[in-house]
């Protein structure tokens, strides 16, 4: 009889945004989600999400919670995957306006590049992940408007970076977790799974 495979814990930051959803994806794509809102709450996680909401008021929450510095240290080494404003807070730069990042992931992010919220858009790409075209609600947007030597580009919109991978870190600019499709938080679950191995 074949041993059943471990879940692994991945923490989803529950300040902000969607993160039920998150949590409802990650049990769907084999993972055990656990709400993090305080410092002990990274204790004992093998992953995390940083989810959607607004990256400036997700920062001072961090901040005042003294949760920015730990958060840098597991960035460091353990896997980590920011959707819309978790994907601002893990790049190394960004613009419009500048504001304080977490600088893990090696990319260049452009605040609200596709407008306000009214210019809220789906759209179905192909992607380096397996499967038909993928579904992207983009809410907001982020645009990653360059992308360093490391960082494998697994989606596009207009010739643009929407869904990355470097190393042990993964971001997206759209809400994986507002659709049906569980590939994007599968392929997260897989790099938890095997940095746990390696």
């Amino acid at each position: 009889m074949n041993a059943e495979v471990k879940r692994p814990r991945i923490g989803v930051l529950a300040i902000q945004g969607d993160y039920a959803a998150h949590a409802e994806a990650l049990a769907e794509a084999g993972a055990i989600p656990v709400e993090v809102r305080k410092r002990a709450e990274l204790d004992g996680l093998d992953g995390l999400i940083l989810p959607g909401g607004e990256s400036t008021t997700m920062l001072k929450f961090l901040e005042r919670g003294h949760l920015f510095e730990d958060l840098k240290q597991f960035c460091s080494s353990r896997p980590v995957f920011g959707t819309c404003a978790g994907a601002i807070l893990l790049a190394r730069e960004v613009r419009n306006p500048a504001q304080r990042s977490l600088g893990a992931l090696d990319v260049v992010v452009e605040r609200n590049a596709y407008g306000r919220q009214i210019d809220s858009s789906i759209l179905f790409s192909d992607s380096k992940l397996p499967g038909d075209k993928l579904e992207m609600v983009f809410i907001r947007a982020p645009r990653i408007v360059e992308t360093g030597p490391d960082v494998e580009v697994l989606a596009q919109r207009d010739g643009k970076a929407t869904l990355v991978r470097q190393g042990k870190l993964m971001a997206a600019t759209f809400h994986p977790e507002l659709t049906r499709d569980r590939r994007v938080h599968k392929a997260f679950v897989d790099l938890v799974n095997a940095n746990l191995q390696s």
